[in-house]
């Protein structure tokens, strides 16, 4: 008489064990992923790219605008240079082709001149970390000679100012009658007010830090404040 261990696969049989592996094969047979598990499985794997990913964008982001803050920085130096050697400001590039004009620069200390920044003659890169040129606003005293009497002169539309809400408004002004501001447009051109009062060819510019949404903000800028620049050209033995 046999007997047979069916999880085992061991037989009595003639006094001897008697092995047989296909004994459990139904009982051990492997089995694959059903489609719910599957489901379930690729789900906590989006949600863990995802949760990578985020962070990922973030800091390519930070790390594009403070490549550009760097840059802009360079500009204002770049500006300062130059005045330094040739005892004014550089008109705007009408052209985008990196050099002033053509056309000359109103010189009158009441009028502004916006457009491109003539960064072939600066010597600076043509756009921001997001590939977008650069806009450059400069008062007319400055673009043609000027000294330490200068501040003094400038009122209406030449007056460039730059504050924390549009229109030349907001809690208080960050930089008034200034020489010259350069602003780079960031990743996204929001359409509210705050932006668009930098693109409006406007005397008045808006520094309003990082802001995210339909209306948001994230425009970065310099300006040369006069006493800065009188400051070095002091140094430099240009002025007065």
């Amino acid at each position: 008489m046999n007997t047979e261990n069916r999880c085992t696969g061991l037989r009595w049989a003639s006094r001897a064990f008697v092995w047989h592996p296909s004994a459990c094969h139904e009982h051990g047979r492997e089995r694959g992923f059903s489609l719910v598990e599957l489901a379930v499985v690729l789900l906590i794997i989006g949600l863990m790219l995802g949760g990578l990913l985020m962070p990922l964008s973030t800091q390519m982001e930070n790390d594009k605008r403070e490549e550009t803050q760097a840059t802009l920085e360079a500009i204002r130096e770049a500006l300062i240079g130059y005045a330094v050697i040739n005892g004014q400001l550089p008109c705007h590039d009408t052209n985008g082709d990196g050099q002033p004009g053509p056309g000359g620069c109103n010189s009158s200390p009441n009028q502004r001149n916006v457009g491109g920044l003539p960064y072939g003659l600066l010597g600076v890169s043509p756009v921001d970390a997001w590939g977008r040129p650069w806009i450059y606003a400069v008062n007319g005293e400055y673009a043609s000679g000027f000294d330490l009497s200068t501040p003094g002169n400038i009122g209406g539309n030449g007056d460039l100012q730059v504050w924390d809400g549009a229109g030349c408004g907001g809690t208080r002004p960050l930089g008034e009658k200034l020489p010259a501001i350069v602003v780079s447009e960031g990743k996204t051109r929001f359409p509210g007010a705050l932006e668009a009062e930098n693109r409006s060819n406007s005397r008045c510019f808006v520094v309003a830090g990082y802001i995210q949404g339909a209306t948001g903000f994230d425009d970065l800028l310099v300006w040369l404040a006069p006493g800065v620049l009188f400051n070095r050209m002091v140094a430099a033995g240009k002025l007065p």
